[in-house]
């Protein structure tokens, strides 16, 4: 589908091409990639699938596959959540929000507090404090919406705070396009997924000079940073918090 992978010539191109993206159900994961890739777990997609918090595209498929639009929605019930918006009201907020871009909106802004999500061009004025969300339009939330911070209902056995990545760029030689490799992050201008990187070096115990030879013009820094994302997905190593 030439025209529809994401434009490495800038980020506006890369944002055009998800905007589309979120109209449609594009990519395909299973339930723990896209706990991975969301940021919320896989307990938690289970529980609000059962309970018809949020219903994921592709749930009549056996087995159930969440889409590349479901990421971002996900995220954007569990940051609700977070602000502390009662289960039912984040559901038919997230579903308004989803139907109104699916129907093919340019929705440009979000303002939320525990209560309501005002869309586009609505207007809304905060009595007692500023705006709780993290971002000022859906683009934004692409961009910047890393769950690095605590999601208190997610909280599980200790756990301190979440992660998941960039849905464009989920690292510095790494790139998502849902139309490649059903939504799986590759490393940049190839179709070499990170998680085969990572496989290799787990299961099959090979050096990253290894790997190199495996693909003909794979750099190594390419190979150990695809590496240290999936380490990252699997939650076994976390990056540092950006300075305050």
């Amino acid at each position: 589908m030439a025209g529809k992978e994401v434009v490495r010539g800038g980020r506006t191109e890369e944002m055009t091409t998800i905007a589309f993206a979120l109209r449609h159900p594009r990519g395909s994961y299973r339930a723990e990639r896209a706990a991975q890739l969301s940021g919320v777990p896989k307990s938690t997609l289970y529980d609000w699938r059962r309970d018809k918090i949020y219903v994921p595209d592709f749930d009549s498929g056996s087995p159930v596959l969440w889409s590349y639009r479901d990421l971002v929605y996900l995220r954007l019930l569990a940051w609700l959540r977070q602000l502390g918006m009662p289960r039912p009201t984040a559901a038919r907020q997230v579903a308004t929000v989803k139907d109104r871009v699916s129907g093919g909106a340019e929705v440009r802004a979000l303002h939320a507090d525990r209560n309501v999500v005002l869309i586009g061009d609505e207007q809304m004025t905060h009595v007692g404090g500023p705006n709780l969300l993290p971002f000022d339009d859906l683009a934004g939330l692409l961009a910047t919406f890393d769950l690095l911070d605590p999601i208190e209902e997610l909280r599980r056995r200790g756990q301190k705070r979440a992660w998941a990545p960039d849905l464009i760029t989920p690292s510095t030689h790494t790139s998502i396009s849902p139309w490649v490799l059903a939504g799986d992050p590759c490393i940049r201008e190839t179709r070499i997924p990170t998680a085969a990187i990572r496989a290799l070096r787990e299961q099959r115990g090979l050096t990253f000079g290894n790997i190199v030879e495996l693909y003909p013009g794979l750099s190594a820094e390419a190979a150990k940073d695809a590496d240290l994302l999936e380490r990252r997905l699997r939650g076994l190593e976390l990056p540092e918090r950006a300075a305050a």
